[in-house]
């Protein structure tokens, strides 16, 4: 695992997000972070999303569990209280 801020804490993407970026709308400039759904441990944070989501394969692949609670349950999101801004290209 990665640097873990413990000052930073998740959110999911909202329904919207995930709709937009199933077609292919996304936040280029945001900074994304994969965490662990069930207990809130960020494993890795200030990723573009391409590399957020190959992270998250890499996890899932790996069987790679949270060092926290001892769950895969990884998971793409931001920062909490940040705003996205999708837009398509």
């Amino acid at each position: 695992m990665s640097y873990k801020n413990p000052n930073i804490l998740p959110r999911a993407l909202s329904y919207e997000e995930k709709e937009n970026r199933k077609k292919g709308i996304y936040d280029s400039f945001a900074n994304y972070l994969v965490y662990c759904q069930k207990c809130k441990y960020v494993a890795k944070s200030n990723m573009y999303i391409q590399r957020a989501e190959a992270y998250i394969d890499e996890l899932h692949e790996k069987g790679t569990v949270c060092p926290k609670c001892g769950e895969n349950d990884w998971t793409l999101g931001y920062p909490l209280g940040t705003l996205t801004g999708f837009v398509k290209f």
